[in-house]
C-alpha cells in the first residue's frame, strides 16, 4: 500500500538523502513521520522508535571519468525509482537494507559501455572480464575489494507470479565496521 507523495515532498527527500547520504526511502520516510529524536545511530546501538530500523552500508556513486552519465539513474548506478529491499540479518540485528541497481547501465552509471570494460563493476560478470587481477592479492576474496556483490531478484506481482527480474548491490561482510543504523520504511516508498 503507497500513499500519494507530492513533488515537493519527493524534492526534500532527495534533499535530504543527498545531504545525509541515506537511501530516498529512508530520507522520504524521516520527513513523513516528525521526531526530535537522532535520525541514525550506531549499528550496535539500535534504538527503539516507531519506524523500522535497518543497518546501511555507504558507497561512493561510481567514477564516471568523464563518461556520460546513465539516463536513467543519472550515473548512480542504482534504480532510479531508489527502491531498497530488507534483507534480514541475524543476531537481533536490524535487516539490512540492500539497494537496486539501475537495469539500464547494469550498475556503471555510464550511458555508454566501452569494449574493454567500463572500470566499474556490472552485474554482468562477463562485462568485468579482468577488471580484477587475482595475482595481486585483493583485500578481500568474497568480493574482490569491491566492497559489494550483485544478487539476482525476482519480483513478484499480488499472485506471486514473477514481474520483474532485478539486482540487488549486497554490502561485503569486509564492510561491517562502516554499517550504521538508519529509519525509514520500505511500505512507503513507491509514489
Amino acid at each position: 500500500m503507497s500513499r500519494h507523495v507530492s513533488n515537493d515532498l519527493k524534492r526534500r527527500a532527495r534533499e535530504l538523502a543527498a545531504r545525509e547520504s541515506i537511501p530516498y526511502s529512508a530520507a522520504l520516510a524521516r520527513l513523513r513521520t516528525p521526531r526530535t529524536a537522532p535520525t541514525d545511530t550506531a549499528a550496535d546501538k539500535p534504538s527503539r522508535f516507531l519506524l523500522p530500523e535497518y543497518l546501511y552500508v555507504d558507497f561512493p556513486a561510481p567514477d564516471l571519468n568523464g563518461a556520460r552519465p546513465c539516463d536513467a539513474c543519472k550515473g548512480s548506478g542504482l534504480d532510479a525509482e531508489g527502491r531498497t529491499f530488507a534483507q534480514e540479518s541475524d543476531g537481533g540485528r536490524p535487516p539490512l537494507l540492500v539497494e537496486v541497481v539501475c537495469s539500464k547501465c547494469e550498475g556503471c552509471g555510464r550511458a555508454e559501455h566501452a569494449e574493454d570494460g567500463c572500470g566499474h563493476p556490472h552485474t554482468d560478470p562477463d562485462m568485468d572480464d579482468d577488471l580484477y587481477d587475482e595475482d595481486e592479492g585483493t583485500p578481500c576474496y568474497s568480493c574482490a575489494g569491491r566492497e559489494f556483490n550483485y544478487v539476482q531478484g525476482v519480483v513478484a506481482d499480488e499472485q506471486g507470479e514473477p514481474e520483474e527480474v532485478i539486482y540487488l548491490r549486497l554490502p561485503c561482510g569486509c564492510t561491517a565496521d562502516r554499517m550504521r543504523v538508519i529509519l525509514g520504511d520500505l511500505i512507503e516508498v513507491a509514489g
